[in-house]
């Protein structure tokens, strides 16, 4: 091998200069940190744009949440209106029936008075068609209170008098002057009743 070829080789294989080794190190190192600072700022704008799209379903789900709550609450007092109405339906109802029902209690207590007049065919007669209208009545849950022999009840009778009847039926309804009724339990005339003293 020559001296020249030996050199060459040498030359080939001697060390760059530090100086220049250090340039493009930090040429190196500064497209590194730009391509950094790019990709972070790019990172930067894709979190903001992430943040006001949280926000935007945040404040969507909020009303969500409101319209919901409204949607429940207006469920509830549907439901509670249908309630009260058909709680008023059937009071309504009810009432009706019993204004109905008291106008005919009387025509059963002319009943009562006319059969104390009749006898023989005439009694049998009037007997079908009183049968007849108080199973009416008794279709409507009209119920006549049986108070003959039993205690005194302010809750469903008026006493007109007290009589003396022996000690056995003291405070015992022993006549009744005027028949009581009850739809259900409400009371819709009171038995007039002569109780024992």
């Amino acid at each position: 091998m020559s001296k020249e070829k030996k050199h060459n080789e040498y030359k080939e294989t001697e060390p760059q200069p530090v100086e220049q080794t250090q340039t493009e190190l930090e040429k190196a190192l500064t497209e590194e940190n730009e391509k950094l600072i790019a990709e972070t700022e790019t990172l930067k704008a894709e979190n903001e744009k992430l943040h006001k799209t949280v926000k935007r379903l945040q404040s969507s789900a909020d009303k969500s949440d409101i319209y919901l709550n409204q949607l429940v609450a207006m469920k509830n007092d549907f439901e509670s209106y249908k309630r009260r109405m058909k709680f008023n339906n059937e009071q309504a109802k009810a009432e009706g029936i019993a204004a109905v029902v008291t106008k005919l209690i009387a025509v059963c207590d002319n009943f009562d008075l006319a059969k104390q007049h009749l006898d023989g065919d005439n009694l049998k007669a009037f007997e079908m068609v009183y049968v007849q209208f108080a199973q009416i009545l008794h279709e409507f849950g009209v119920e006549e209170l049986e108070v003959i022999g039993k205690p005194f009840d302010p809750l469903k009778m008026n006493a007109l008098s007290k009589v003396d009847r022996g000690e056995d039926n003291k405070d015992i309804v022993v006549e009744v002057y005027k028949k009581g009724y009850v739809l259900g339990d409400k009371v819709l005339r009171y038995a007039e009743v002569i109780v024992g003293a």
